[in-house]
């Protein structure tokens, strides 16, 4: 590909997982930073690789122009003929401005596989940054033992599958002024020819039956349904494929649902004494519900599901 100007874009994810999205940008090639509440990064094509390839990404800024604030009404007129009628998004903040335009032009964490949101749904970017700090690149086993609609078990499968999330989507990007959707399409074939077969088993249960046939569902509109096994159990009586693996699971937190989120905490702890040797990771709210668990985690990483303060438990082997 011919060398172009390097491009300046900010990606927004969940707080707490910026560390995990400034290593998945700089993995695309970009260079990339951790910033409070996302990360900057900056290279060829950069809006182009966020959009197609930044799994734990909600969003991606390109900027346009940064410099004094005083300077942003003339900056404003300048940059409006690069944005090629899509709407300016304007941050000035202690003497310092941006002008830039939404990349992606809907949300990142959408990949177009959700045949429907579920009660409480976890994001698939979310999802992702939780495998994604865990190391997780499909060379091992997984297991979600409350799996509900799906999500944790799907991303899993899709990172292990190589799949980029944003190859079956169209973007703002490609609307500007002066794109190359020749240079677009080679990117493009370029992240599919990473893709592969999923060689580790992915098991999903769950004990509720709506929440399995949706989780299904969803599994065959990501095209990852032969690669997910999945089963009606409760999490106390599931059993694991041979491991060692990784077990990430989204339980109960009794916020959202009226649910007994004390007995979904136990059966996991159940589960946990036959995960010898397994990489488990919990995402549970900041109310001490790991308590009920059989040891305390090795680490506790704050992040944020849908507004509600959670932490990443995460016990190793």
């Amino acid at each position: 590909m011919a060398v172009r100007a390097a491009e300046r874009i900010f990606c927004a994810c969940a707080p707490g997982l910026e560390a995990v999205l400034a290593a998945e940008l700089r993995a695309l090639g970009l260079e990339a930073r951790a910033v409070d509440g996302g990360a900057e990064a900056v290279g060829e094509d950069a809006a182009a690789l966020a959009c197609l390839g930044a799994r734990t990404a909600d969003t991606a800024l390109l900027r346009l122009w940064e410099g004094s604030a005083a300077e942003l009404p003339a900056a404003k007129r300048a940059a409006a003929a690069r944005a090629g009628g899509l709407e300016l998004l304007v941050r000035a903040r202690g003497g310092h401005a941006t002008v830039s335009v939404d990349a992606a032009g809907a949300p990142l964490f959408r990949r177009g596989w959700r045949a429907r949101v579920g009660a409480a749904p976890l994001r698939e970017s979310l999802a992702a940054g939780i495998l994604l700090a865990c190391g997780w690149t499909g060379d091992r086993p997984f297991l979600d033992p409350m799996c509900g609609s799906g999500t944790l078990a799907i991303e899993a499968a899709l990172v292990a599958a190589g799949r980029a999330p944003g190859l079956g989507r169209t973007f703002a990007f490609e609307r500007l002024p002066g794109h190359d959707a020749a240079r677009t399409a080679r990117l493009r074939a370029h992240l599919e020819a990473r893709s592969r077969p999923v060689s580790v088993p992915i098991h999903a249960s769950d004990r509720n039956a709506g929440a399995l046939r949706l989780a299904q569902k969803n599994a065959a509109a990501a095209g990852v349904a032969d690669a997910i096994a999945f089963a009606r159990e409760d999490a106390a009586r599931v059993v694991p494929p041979p491991g060692p693996g990784l077990c990430a699971v989204n339980p109960p937190y009794g916020v959202r649902l009226d649910q007994d989120a004390a007995g979904a905490w136990r059966a996991l702890a159940t589960l946990m004494g036959r995960l010898a040797g397994w990489e488990v990771a919990v995402l549970g709210p900041d109310r001490g519900l790991e308590r009920l668990l059989a040891r305390p985690p090795s680490e506790a990483l704050p992040v944020q599901n849908g507004g509600i303060r959670c932490r990443l438990l995460r016990w190793r082997g």
